[in-house]
């Protein structure tokens, strides 16, 4: 026998995790087609109750006029009772609006994990033990929990902003061009400022989240053996050992969290910085129309309400590409999986196996864990039914190979 290569040779050879990365069309593409699409209809009932809830918005602000012009200015006692019971009825109406848009697309959040979680497992198990001898457990359990929980975050959030904040800004951007055209064009030149730095966020996220769960699944994997072989490790007095490996890898995961933070939380100080010049050049224009008798008051409040009712949903789709990012770095880390292809497979027409007396024998068998290494060069041997053979040799010379070859675990290269 030719000696067998070491187990944590072996064990670095890791084929999980792509340093490419998909396009964003490409895996939103592949998540609604394969797992958003079967809740089409449960979708449109969300989406239903978005257009209530969004449509609620601009209506509260709308009536921020006759609550200045009628209420205030003209004294009508009639309006004083209409316009707040016209408030309460609209602002129960949005409320039940958004209890059910939120219920709704959290249930199709939580399907849509369910769903990943049980077509990765059960792919996962199918697999040759090749694969996972090349991926660590805790990359595999991170796959699962942790990368699935930030795809579900992603697609509630996208999808409402996509939805909700989207029609909710466009219809208060209607309302204001409505009150006053001029000064809701000046007022919207600002925003469109930002698309770009958002837009290289929200790259700079996806990679961060990418390396962030990668060492994820490492701490998992350290925790697995750690807590499993902790006899060995009471037997060694390897403690302060382990508990430095556990720091250090820690800390790289703070490191880690705290570069996501900041990069998520830069969008904030842009869109308060935005949202700061807006409102100025709406009170400094919109006022001094309204003092030169250019603008009712009326219609100046009104505007002024909608657009700090459109503050934010601005701001949420200013956070919806970070959000979709993160959640896409999940995604393609679990479709790398499913994507994963096992390397024992049937040959086509292949015949079956039948057992006559369960005799075992090899035929000049060469096999090789990694690519020239060899684990066995060229073995012959024969064990007759219900003889008993004992492997003898030093360790690495191949002992356990033989014993994996014959149920098949892995595939021979020759022989």
């Amino acid at each position: 026998m030719t000696v067998e290569s070491r187990d944590s040779a072996r064990m670095s050879t890791s084929q999980d995790g792509s340093t490419t990365y998909l396009s964003t069309g490409a895996l939103v593409t592949r998540l609604v087609r394969g797992y958003v699409r079967p809740y089409r209809l449960t979708l449109g009932g969300a989406i239903l109750c978005m257009v209530v809830a969004a449509a609620s918005q601009p209506l509260l602000a709308w009536l921020m006029e006759p609550v200045v012009r009628d209420v205030f200015i003209n004294r009508d006692q009639t309006m004083l009772v209409l316009v707040p019971l016209a408030i309460m009825g609209i602002m129960v109406i949005g409320g039940a609006a958004n209890f059910g848009q939120s219920v709704l697309m959290n249930w199709v959040g939580l399907r849509i994990v369910a769903d990943l979680q049980r077509r990765a497992f059960s792919h996962l198990i199918h697999l040759d033990l090749a694969f996972f001898k090349r991926n660590p457990t805790g990359n595999l359990i991170a796959h699962l929990t942790s990368d699935a929980y930030l795809i579900r975050q992603a697609a509630s959030s996208t999808l409402t902003s996509l939805v909700k904040d989207l029609l909710t800004v466009s219809l208060l951007v209607a309302l204001m061009f409505y009150e006053n055209w001029r000064l809701a064009l000046v007022v919207f030149l600002v925003f469109p400022m930002a698309a770009w730095p958002i837009s290289s966020l929200g790259k700079r996220m996806r990679k961060v989240i990418t390396i962030t769960q990668g060492e994820v699944g490492s701490f998992t994997t350290l925790l697995t053996e750690t807590f499993q072989g902790v006899r060995h490790v009471k037997a060694y007095g390897m403690e302060i050992h382990e508990s430095t490996r556990a720091e250090r890898m820690i800390e790289r995961l703070f490191a880690l969290y705290m570069k996501a933070t900041r990069t998520r939380a830069m969008t904030t100080p842009m869109m308060e910085g935005l949202g700061g010049i807006a409102i100025a050049i709406v009170i400094w224009y919109g006022g001094s129309q309204v003092i030169a008798g250019e603008s009712e008051p009326g219609a100046f409040f009104a505007l002024f309400t909608a657009l700090l009712l459109a503050y934010r949903p601005i701001r949420s789709i200013a956070n919806l590409n970070t959000a979709l990012q993160e959640g896409l770095a999940a995604a393609q880390r679990v479709f790398a999986v499913l994507d994963q292809r096992s390397d024992i497979v049937e040959k086509k027409n292949a015949r079956s196996l039948s057992v006559n007396g369960g005799g075992i024998k090899f035929n000049a068998v060469k096999f090789s864990y990694i690519d020239e290494i060899p684990a066995l060069g060229g073995i012959t041997m024969e064990v007759s039914a219900g003889q008993t053979v004992a492997l003898v040799g030093p360790s690495g010379a191949g002992k356990s190979t033989i014993l994996n070859l014959i149920p098949r675990f892995y595939d021979v290269d020759s022989g």
